[in-house]
């Protein structure tokens, strides 16, 4: 049989051309646009988004996958591999987890010989995506499924993520904003926030006022949360405007030593999640 073969949800940000090369299955979410159900990257791409997100009457909406879809794509996988590591979308923010639980005994029935491990990534956006990817590095090299998921289960602390938002109702309309999220937003300020407590869940960060302070705050915040005296990987997200995330990165390899640099867009279901923003994943 083959390696080991990785899957994830669609709401993890990283590269195309690193999902391509490392053969990362991807099982997407769902996007509600005005009555009209998009599957995330697959009927609509970052840029036919942000194209109508000025002219939208209503907030997007989104859900998670369903144990089906991930079924599908592990009865797909079960022609060509015995082992899957499937890593998830914190459970703390999404049925994900548990849509994941339920296909794999789905599929248990018709392939007795499957094993599916599933790993609780803790986060999102790019901070799971250095999780998935790491396994997938890991599988492509021939290690074991006891060894991928050891390696996945070991990113796991390690990662974090902050993104600087223009305004936070749109984690309010998904459910997902931080604590004192409606104070933030009345104070007419740039939230910044995150997870880099391994609580699972989306943490208010601080707030400042204007983009500019925002990524500078951010830059600075990641020798809170990483031994910057060691290289650092790093993963620089950007939604409608290239350029800040060019700047973003220019930032951050000039204060840190950096190992590795990623920089993607957000999938179409994290950017109606958080509208317009600049983020930054990383790990020592």
């Amino acid at each position: 049989m083959a390696n080991v073969r990785v899957v994830t949800d669609s709401s993890f940000c990283l590269p195309a051309d690193l999902v391509q090369e490392y053969g990362i299955c991807i099982v997407p979410t769902h996007l509600m646009i005005e009555g009209k159900d998009y599957r995330d990257r697959i009927d609509i791409t970052p840029a036919e988004f942000w194209a109508m997100f000025d002219n939208l009457k209503s907030m997007p909406t989104t859900s998670a996958a369903g144990s089906g879809d991930f079924a599908n794509t592990f009865g797909d996988l079960a022609k060509s591999t015995d082992s899957i590591v499937c890593v998830t979308l914190s459970k703390a923010l999404s049925a994900t987890y548990s849509a994941v639980e339920q296909a794999r005994e789905i599929v248990r029935q018709e392939h007795p010989g499957l094993t599916i491990e599933i790993i609780d990534s803790e986060s999102t956006l790019g901070a799971m995506g250095f999780i998935v990817l790491e396994a997938a590095r890991a599988a492509q090299a021939g290690k074991s499924l006891a060894e991928v998921v050891t390696i996945a289960h070991d990113m796991v602390p390690k990662v974090k993520y902050m993104t600087a938002l223009d305004t936070l109702k749109y984690l309010i309309n998904i459910g997902r904003a931080p604590k004192k999220a409606i104070i933030g937003e009345w104070l007419g300020v740039k939230p910044i926030v995150g997870i880099v407590k391994n609580t699972g869940l989306v943490e208010s960060l601080g707030r400042v006022r204007g983009k500019q302070k925002a990524m500078h705050m951010m830059v600075d915040m990641v020798k809170d949360y990483a031994d910057t005296s060691q290289p650092i990987h790093v993963m620089i997200l950007y939604s409608n405007h290239i350029e800040e995330g060019e700047q973003l990165k220019e930032m951050v390899t000039a204060r840190y030593n950096c190992a590795e640099v990623l920089m993607t867009e957000f999938s179409p279901v994290a950017a109606a999640g958080l509208g317009p923003v600049i983020g930054i994943c990383f790990y020592s």
